[in-house]
């Protein structure tokens, strides 16, 4: 018998489950070897001890013996789905029990059996994957507001050129000192601002142009020193701590300045008009993957070295959840909130492969960093080839655009400057136009995104009617520059006002 009781501990020793028994107490009466192995000690040390005695934390004390109490009254077996310990070096498993009453020959439970399983490989192999989801769902998210904000600027700016231009030509034929000039002016300011919508949504969705040049962050900040003053409620303190010799990132100054002026107004806003501090900090560091784990754009960026302007409020701060939505288009915690300022910061950031990283508590105040990579220089741009200029019979445009509001207003602009204008109905229609007529127009004004045969065909098209055709491009979206092989002579960013327009005609005949 005692041979069949040494068998009997060595397959017990051997089970890699957690197998114990604790009495009324709450002490271990028996326990396998991998059970002690958990609490970094023998069967035989861990035998008489509770779970106090092994060094866990009182609140894990507190739910097991609760759980051991429960089965031993109610004489059921209870399933523990997840079960969190940790042991006296601070190493957090994740367990799955199983607990059972051992009744005597009275039906009284002196005693609990517990069998466990670790199941932290598995716990951490879900989290991953649950964070994979998390991350790609926010991505394809991304892109869902992307072709959502790109159709809708194409389309509205489309409309802006229309009302833009033509509150022009009613300026320019009722004369300054009409009654509705005015009026009039109101319609393009609301235009403009309008036109800056689409801009925060396309910034949001990382879709706005940029123009990579070398940046100072350090110069950014002086620059908007004296507005970030103006834009800040009077009781704010506002101060800058820039670094010294602060080494220079690739990037767009004007997204930049964008940028840093919405920290600045969400920090403003944090303060809700009561006295306090707005600090602007400029720095470089090191970046772990670990320090980028909190990165709120979710694209995980390299570890690396990173330049950083940093804003910090002495306002009301924020929970975790808040922090998680901050970023979120049209997401507010204010009354009469702003919607896309933090969200065009995140597409912005996005763009430039920076992170964001913040730190908050409720009424602790906030400090919201944006990091982006330091690079190499960048190399000093070839001198642009002198332009050949082109023989010009006349002053004849061609606009092609599928848009009729667009034709209409463009047309009605430039025939008031004396330019013939020419207007085709969508891409087939201004290469039929052109092949047939292509010695008598001076230039081509083209819209890129057209159903049917896009912008770059239409500029392939034409260029192999007359290689030296001069075109103007125009759209609705930012990013359509790099859509075309070859250099256009222009480019146009609807909605346009129409200085804009002549300006952009004038020089393409020059």
């Amino acid at each position: 018998m005692e041979a069949i009781g040494g068998y009997l501990r060595q397959l017990i020793d051997l089970n890699p489950h957690f197998i114990f028994v604790k009495d009324r107490q709450g002490r271990y009466t028996f326990v396998n070897a991998a059970c002690a192995h958990l609490f970094n000690t023998t069967p035989d040390q861990l035998v008489g001890k509770t779970d106090a005695d092994v060094g866990l934390n009182p609140e894990e004390v507190a739910s097991f013996r609760r759980d051991d109490l429960e089965v031993m009254e109610t004489l059921r077996e209870k399933l523990i789905p997840l079960e969190v310990i940790t042991n006296a070096n601070g190493e957090v498993r994740y367990l799955q029990t199983i607990k059972r009453a051992v009744v005597d020959a009275d039906g009284v439970a002196r005693f609990v059996l517990g069998i466990a399983t670790d199941i932290t490989a598995q716990k951490k192999a879900e989290d991953a994957r649950r964070a994979l989801e998390a991350q790609m769902l926010h991505v394809q998210k991304l892109d869902s507001l992307g072709l959502l904000a790109g159709g809708i600027a194409h389309d509205f700016n489309n409309l802006l050129v229309g009302v833009l231009t033509n509150a022009d030509v009613a300026l320019r034929k009722l004369g300054a000192g009409s009654p509705a000039a005015g009026s009039i002016e109101q319609i393009r300011v609301a235009a403009m601002r309008a036109a800056e919508l689409c801009h925060q949504m396309l910034a949001y969705t990382g879709r706005g142009d940029v123009t990579v040049e070398v940046v100072d962050l350090d110069d950014i900040v002086r620059e908007l020193a004296q507005l970030m003053r103006a834009s800040v409620h009077k009781s704010a303190l506002v101060r800058t701590e820039l670094a010294a010799r602060l080494p220079r990132i690739a990037g767009d100054p004007t997204q930049l300045r964008q940028v840093v002026m919405n920290l600045i107004t969400n920090a403003s806003d944090a303060l809700g008009g009561l006295p306090g501090s707005i600090a602007v900090s400029t720095g470089v560091r090191e970046l772990t993957a670990e320090d980028l784990e909190g990165d709120c754009t979710k694209q995980r960026p390299p570890p690396g070295r990173y330049a950083h302007v940093e804003v910090t409020d002495t306002g009301c701060g924020m929970s975790p959840e808040t922090i998680a939505r901050m970023f979120d288009p049209f997401f507010t915690t204010k009354i009469s909130g702003r919607g896309l300022g933090l969200a065009a910061v995140l597409g912005i950031v996005r763009s430039h492969r920076g992170a964001i990283l913040v730190r908050s508590a409720p009424g602790k105040g906030t400090t919201c960093g944006v990091h982006l990579p330091v690079s190499e220089p960048l190399a000093a741009a070839a001198p642009a080839a002198a332009a050949v200029p082109v023989p010009v019979r006349d002053r004849a445009i061609l606009v092609i655009d599928d848009e009729p509001i667009v034709l209409g207003a463009v047309r009605e602009i430039l025939e008031l400057e004396g330019y013939a204008v020419t207007t085709a109905h969508g891409g087939h229609e201004g290469i039929e136009l052109y092949r047939r007529r292509a010695t008598d127009f001076a230039g081509v004004l083209l819209d890129v995104t057209m159903p049917g045969l896009g912008g770059a065909e239409v500029v392939r098209e034409l260029r192999m009617i007359r290689p030296d055709v001069r075109v103007i491009l125009m759209s609705g979206y930012e990013r359509t520059r790099p859509v075309l092989d070859e250099p256009a002579h222009g480019f146009l960013q609807k909605p346009f006002r129409s200085e804009d327009l002549l300006h952009a005609v004038a020089k393409l005949l020059a």
